[in-house]
């Protein structure tokens, strides 16, 4: 089952038997079900939001919902989405075959992204490019 960093703290806290902060929003689960094997997290999909840039790399973010993964980056081209039960490696791009599939997961991200109070990138007017 798929988690991911954010889930270390609800996970930290629960088996400490120590509350989650309150007043804003725990975008991970505990995963002392799954340490346990008496269940899963429960949830539908896993978020990955990364709003600005570094180096090369631009801003983006990720669905996992089941066995499909939307990128969606807000720069260069819009989306890849990937069947990561027969494309572990990323292999094959099937955004333009799927649009449908596309829209929905993007709905879910963007539905996700509101829920946490997201930062979303925003072009800097004073940006020039280095030449060479």
């Amino acid at each position: 089952e798929p988690v991911i960093s954010v889930d270390f703290m609800p996970t930290l806290c629960e088996a400490a038997g120590a509350q989650l902060p309150s007043g804003r929003p725990i975008d991970g689960v505990s995963l002392m079900p799954l340490l346990k094997e008496t269940g899963g997290t429960g949830r539908e999909a896993v978020f990955w939001h990364f709003p600005h840039y570094r180096g090369s790399i631009v801003p983006y973010s990720i669905v996992r919902a089941g066995k499909w993964k939307l990128i969606k980056r807000y720069d260069q081209k819009r989306f890849e989405l990937f069947d990561l039960e027969n494309d572990l490696s990323e292999a094959h791009d099937l955004s333009e075959e799927q649009p449908g599939r596309v829209r929905e997961l993007d709905g879910m991200l963007t539905a996700h992204l509101e829920e946490m109070g997201a930062r979303m990138p925003v072009p800097n007017p004073a940006y020039r490019p280095k030449a060479g």
